[in-house]
């Protein structure tokens, strides 16, 4: 019972974040057709600009309501299904997008990553690769802050060691926008897709939506309905290898990003296995 309240309980707070929307986007666009009606009269040109920024508000608070509803859906099938992975938030973002995979990577005031959501096992494999490399879309949007994309052969010439993982994922383009609010940029929006790249409007909208309207809007939710990893484990695991290691904590953190890529795997996986399993990441045997 206890887990039938839990998705119930976000199911239906989707849908209240959802409506609650919809009558802000209505909102708005009323007020971009009052400013276009003004504009027939007096003060053409800035009253058209105000028209069109409220028009572009609408259209970022139909689509944070388009992505709580789609979530809605998903939970309210998933109760009557056979599969045992609830649906992740993030899904509903990669929907949105139009592409495979994605992940929102919440930065530090450092552009130190400080917490991820993944849509699935592969986009959080791919963003960690990111991470563990210092290389991607990822990281160039976190540092210019400017929206970031490139696929195919240009993904491999521009990156080469992420671009070949990438491939190894199955994915053959990625994109990234900035996520900011109030001049502060608070993360990256990431997208992978095994084929094609997200039309850089649409990407934009939904990153904008994601971030005023879903993390940090009047109902926001900065942790997305409970998804968002604070990498918890990566952080004692660090710690843990530093007092083994006898180094410091940023040559332990650079230990755990090798074995990480040694491995294939994550840095998330290398530090559960180093304070569940005993792993040591020298010669000394796990």
């Amino acid at each position: 019972m206890g887990e039938d309240r839990s998705w119930g309980d976000d199911a239906e707070m989707a849908r209240q974040r959802a409506a609650a929307a919809r009558a802000r986007a209505a909102a708005a666009a009323a007020a971009a057709e009052q400013h276009d009606r003004l504009a027939q009269h007096s003060e053409p040109a800035m009253l058209r600009r105000l028209a069109a920024r409220h028009r572009a508000t609408a259209a970022r608070h139909l689509a944070a309501a388009e992505m709580q509803e789609a979530y809605a859906r998903r939970l309210a099938a998933w109760s009557h299904s056979t599969q045992e992975a609830r649906p992740l938030f993030m899904s509903s973002v990669v929907a949105a997008c139009g592409v495979d995979a994605g992940a929102l990577v919440l930065l530090d005031p450092n552009m130190q990553r400080l917490a991820v959501a993944s849509s699935d096992e592969r986009a959080e494999r791919a963003q960690d690769l990111g991470w563990v490399l210092g290389q991607g879309a990822k990281r160039e949007a976190a540092r210019s802050g400017e929206p970031v994309a490139a696929a195919g052969s240009d993904l491999l010439a521009r990156w080469p060691a992420y671009g070949c993982g990438i491939h190894d994922l199955g994915l053959r383009a990625v994109a990234a926008v900035p996520l900011t609010a109030a001049g502060t940029r608070l993360g990256v929006l990431v997208v992978y897709d095994h084929e094609s790249l997200p039309r850089p409007a649409n990407l934009q909208r939904i990153g904008a939506a994601l971030t005023e309207d879903i993390l940090l809007g009047p109902d926001g939710d900065p942790w997305l309905y409970g998804e968002t990893d604070l990498h918890d484990e990566v952080h004692q695991a660090t710690g843990i290898t530093a007092q083994r290691e006898g180094c410091g904590i940023t040559d332990a953190l650079a230990l755990i990003k090798a074995r990480s890529y040694t491995d294939g795997t994550t840095t998330s996986d290398i530090a559960h296995r180093i304070i569940h399993h005993g792993l040591h990441l020298t010669n000394e045997p796990e």
